[in-house]
C-alpha cells in the first residue's frame, strides 16, 4: 500500500494559493472550535473526570447508576429528561461530585449546561414574588420590575368588577354591527340629504334615513 503524501498548492512564484489551515480554523458541525474542545476535554481528564458514555433513551445507559458510582464519573445526555432531579437537554454533562456511600442521592451529581446561547443575568437580589423586567436593550440583563405578581393577578381577576360590568359583558361586534344589550347598531351613515333624484350614498346604514330635496310647489 502506497504511503500518503501531503501537498500544498502554490503559484509560479512559490506563494501558497491556499494558506495552511490553522487549528483554530477547524470547526465542529455546530460551529464549535475543535482545538478549544480538545483542550477542554484534556483539562477534564487531567482533573480526574472519567467519561462514562451517554445517558437516556438510545444512550449507553437509560438512567444514571443507582449505586457504585464514583466521584468524577461523567455522562453526556443523549435524550432530554430529568436526571438526578434536574431537567436536562441533549448535550448537557452530568458530573458525579460525591462517591456513592450507603444510599444514592441526587445531590451526588451536578449538571453542566452545554447549550446556553444567550443566558440572562439577573440582579444580586430581588423582591420575592416580583415580576422580572429587562434592563436595557441587550435582552440578556434582567432587573426587578417592582411589580408584584399577586397585584397583577388581582387586577386581572377584577377587570370587570365595577358598575358597568354587566353592560360591558353585553357588548359584541362583528365589524359591520355592534350589539349592546340585545340592540343592534349598524355601521355607516345614519342620516343623509340628497338632491332631487340624486343617488343614495353607498355608505348608508341599513337603518339610516335619507332626506331628498324636492322642487317647491306653486305659490299659495
Amino acid at each position: 500500500m502506497a504511503e500518503s503524501t501531503k501537498v500544498q498548492l502554490k503559484d509560479v512564484a512559490g506563494t501558497p494559493v491556499y494558506p495552511v489551515t490553522t487549528a483554530d480554523q477547524v470547526k465542529t458541525a455546530d460551529g464549535g472550535n475543535v482545538e478549544a474542545e480538545i483542550k477542554a476535554l484534556k483539562a477534564l481528564l487531567a482533573s480526574g473526570v472519567r467519561p462514562c458514555g451517554t445517558v437516556g433513551a438510545g444512550g449507553d445507559m437509560e438512567t444514571l447508576p443507582a449505586d457504585s458510582y464514583k466521584r468524577g464519573d461523567m455522562y453526556i445526555v443523549k435524550t432530554g429528561g430529568t436526571y438526578a432531579g434536574q431537567v436536562c437537554e441533549p448535550g448537557d454533562l452530568i458530573l458525579c461530585i460525591k462517591t456513592f456511600e450507603e444510599e444514592a442521592a441526587d445531590t451526588d451529581w451536578t449538571v453542566i449546561q452545554n447549550n446556553i446561547d444567550r443566558a440572562v443575568k439577573g440582579p444580586e437580589s430581588a423582591a420575592d414574588g416580583n415580576l422580572m423586567a429587562f434592563d436595557g436593550t441587550s435582552g440578556t440583563v434582567a432587573k426587578d420590575s417592582g411589580i408584584k405578581l399577586t397585584d397583577v393577578s388581582a387586577a386581572v381577576a377584577q377587570k370587570h368588577s365595577h358598575d358597568n360590568a354587566v353592560l360591558l359583558a353585553s357588548i359584541s361586534a362583528d365589524g359591520e354591527t355592534a350589539t349592546i344589550n340585545g340592540k343592534t347598531f349598524y355601521a355607516g351613515l345614519q342620516v343623509a340629504v340628497i338632491e332631487a333624484g340624486g343617488e343614495i350614498p353607498a355608505g348608508m346604514s341599513p337603518t339610516g334615513i335619507v332626506f331628498e330635496k324636492v322642487a317647491d310647489g306653486p305659490a299659495a
